[in-house]
């Protein structure tokens, strides 16, 4: 009801504060936004680079040709090659195949012409801390459970930003009866096999998991969001480490929705005869960021997952940027993997 009450709230002041305006016009000159995301994840890495109108939906967005891309990788020039994703007059798109390191320090600079030039820089983090980390599962129904994962890691006293995502993967084999339909015989089908990898999804902890319960929602973005040639669509829990007095053992515990099948079971029912074996593995999977990187991906989580965006409400919003003269992002991360396992746990 409060929360009823507090959006109501707001639409009235928005209501009195309402004026006309025509949306066909555009008003003021037109401004770059520029992404580019560095990191030890992938061979092949996209900078992405188009004009826009002030206003959105106005117009479509309009590039002019002629831009130049210019980008420097601890001074030296960095080889781009115009990428398959470029539309002339709309976005640009270039790509390399250089493996960045942390510690890199990254300078770009774009000029488009009738729209201006932007520029932005980002160092790529070290990668995360040495860590170890540990798991429990908590059955919810028969299949599904809740799985808690503990990451123990040396924390630098300046703090960082961080991420966590848990992979699984599992292997199946079948075999079903089968009746042939001209004599009526049973026969066994062939083994039949089956393997799939995908990402746990993070949710909120709970009393009922034994740990206090969280009134939030955990931040999980898709750090790979910008990279299109990448094919992991999983969801990482971000977080903050704030400045201490020193170096320090860090505990992070994050709650995953997990589904697992039985490790065997066997069908002797009348129409169905047969059965089914399952075997699961499981990879920890660790992020650093960039300071800019770090607060771009929570700015795109706030916006998108506010109390409006679920009313299907789009209210003006703040969304972080650190290019100068225009906008979009610049910044890095490194990811850091453990070794599949059948029993999750361990450390690098």
């Amino acid at each position: 009801m409060r929360k009823a009450l507090t959006i109501l709230s707001v639409l009235t002041v928005l209501a009195a504060c309402e004026k006309s305006f025509d949306i066909s016009k555009q008003v003021g000159p037109g401004t770059v936004w520029m992404s580019f995301i560095p990191s030890n994840d992938y061979d092949t890495t996209y900078f992405m680079l188009q004009a826009t109108t002030p206003l959105a939906g106005v117009t479509n967005p309009v590039m002019t040709r002629g831009e130049s891309v210019e980008v420097r990788v601890n001074g030296q020039p960095l080889s781009l090659e115009k990428g398959r994703i470029s539309f002339p007059d709309r976005i640009q798109s270039y790509l390399t195949d250089y493996r960045f390191m942390p510690g890199d320090v990254v300078e770009a600079v774009a000029t488009v012409p009738e729209a201006g030039s932007v520029s932005a820089s980002c160092e790529v983090p070290q990668p995360f801390p040495s860590y170890s980390w540990s798991m429990t599962m908590v059955q919810r129904r028969s299949t599904v459970y809740t799985m808690l994962v503990d990451i123990e890691y040396d924390g630098p006293h300046d703090g960082g930003y961080y991420g966590a995502a848990v992979i699984q993967h599992y292997e199946s084999d079948s075999q079903w009866e089968n009746t042939d339909p001209e004599t009526g015989e049973k026969y066994w089908g062939d083994v039949h096999h089956s393997s799939a990898t995908r990402g746990l999804s993070p949710s909120p902890m709970s009393d009922t998991d034994g740990l206090s319960a969280q009134s939030e929602e955990p931040v999980s973005v898709s750090p790979e969001y910008y990279n299109t040639l990448s094919g992991n669509y999983y969801r990482a829990q971000i977080w903050h480490d704030t400045p201490s007095s020193g170096n320090g053992r860090r505990k992070k515990t994050i709650a995953l929705r997990c589904y697992e099948q039985p490790a065997r079971q066997d069908f002797t029912g009348n129409e169905h005869k047969g059965w089914e074996e399952y075997q699961y593995t499981y990879k920890l999977v660790l992020y650093r960021f960039s300071e800019s990187c770090y607060n771009y991906l929570k700015a795109k989580y706030n916006d998108e997952h506010n109390e409006f965006a679920a009313m299907g409400l789009a209210p003006a919003s703040f969304v972080y940027t650190n290019v100068r003269g225009g906008a979009g992002v610049c910044g890095a991360y490194t990811v850091k993997e453990s070794e599949w396992t059948d029993s999750p746990g361990g450390s690098d």
